[in-house]
């Protein structure tokens, strides 16, 4: 009977142990899983770009008094990271102001803009960013117009963007707010909207076609503005490398009034056309270059009923290297 007990106390005893060691090993299992995981975290992403643009103002068709003060030169270079859905973008551009050339490289005005931007994609569909500007302008008081000041400007703007429905609902849409000090100290505020959205139809396996409405609103304490613009683009592969990208840019109302409401020029229906020729070369994997040119013929009417022919071109050329 003693014989019987004992080994049934061993048996329970072995019994235990083995039943311990399942219990203990279980959690080791589990930290080893946890372990695994943590090693699969993705890596960063980096991507670079360069680019020159160019605005230029026909010589007979004066903005403002006959002066060039509204034609650019802007060089600008920028760095991204992307990780998951999260993107952060630096951007630095060297703004010139005047009509420049090889001959005349004086500027009537440069400015440096700094953008700093993150972007979540929130859903599937649809992400979110936030973006800070700081710009400063330093004027050349003998060669700029007189109404021309040196100005320094916060920006802090909220924006989506979004492809909804297959592509029959894309586009973005921006809202902002402005803070400006100019050289005498007078401090001006304002705030703005900007948007573009449609859809997009596939035509052939090459070609599609975006019509999109855009619009835009500004209220600073000078002035307000509202505009809006029906544009056309085509998109066509040419080869598996080049995409052309044409468009028609058609101004359908724009109303500049001061804060009386009383109307200082405006744009009307068709008032302002804008003719683009826009290409994406892929050139391998990782390096791409964007270009483009633009005729805009706009004809600007005054309170009053003045009006000028005010044409504008506008070339770009830009080069993106992805360095992973």
């Amino acid at each position: 009977m003693k014989k019987s007990i004992y080994l049934l106390a061993a048996l329970s005893m072995v019994g235990a142990n083995v039943f311990a060691k399942e219990v203990v090993a279980e959690p080791v299992e589990a930290v080893e899983a946890v372990i695994v995981q943590a090693k699969t975290v993705e890596p960063w992403k980096f991507a670079g770009r360069m680019y020159l643009e160019v605005e230029d103002f026909d010589n007979q068709s004066a903005v403002i008094g006959g002066n060039d003060d509204e034609d650019g030169t802007f060089i600008g270079t920028g760095i991204s990271a992307t990780r998951g859905k999260l993107t952060l973008d630096l951007n630095v551009e060297k703004r010139f102001g005047g009509d420049l050339s090889f001959i005349n490289t004086d500027a009537e005005w440069d400015a440096t803009r700094v953008d700093w931007k993150v972007r979540y994609q929130l859903f599937e569909k649809q992400a979110f960013h936030i973006k800070y500007r700081s710009e400063n302008r330093t004027v050349d008081s003998e060669r700029a117009p007189g109404w021309m000041q040196s100005t320094r400007r916060n920006r802090v703007e909220l924006g989506t963007d979004f492809n909804h429905f297959n592509g029959l609902f894309a586009g973005w849409f921006v809202v902002g707010h402005d803070e400006d000090k100019n050289s005498s100290g007078a401090n001006s505020d304002g705030n703005y909207w900007e948007g573009d959205f449609g859809p997009s139809f596939k035509i052939t396996d090459r070609l599609s076609i975006n019509p999109t409405l855009y619009t835009t609103g500004e209220f600073y304490d000078s002035e307000e503005m509202i505009e809006t613009q029906l544009r056309v683009m085509m998109p066509y592969q040419l080869t598996d490398k080049v995409t052309i990208m044409p468009r028609v840019r058609v101004t359908l109302d724009r109303t500049v009034e001061d804060k009386s409401g009383n109307k200082i020029w405006e744009y009307k229906f068709a008032d302002r056309i804008r003719y683009e020729l826009m290409a994406n070369v892929a050139i391998n994997e990782n390096f791409s270059s964007f270009m483009g040119v633009v005729y805009e013929n706009a004809d600007r009417t005054y309170a009053g009923g003045k009006k000028k022919d005010i044409d504008l071109f506008w070339s770009y050329v830009g080069v993106n290297y992805k360095f992973n």
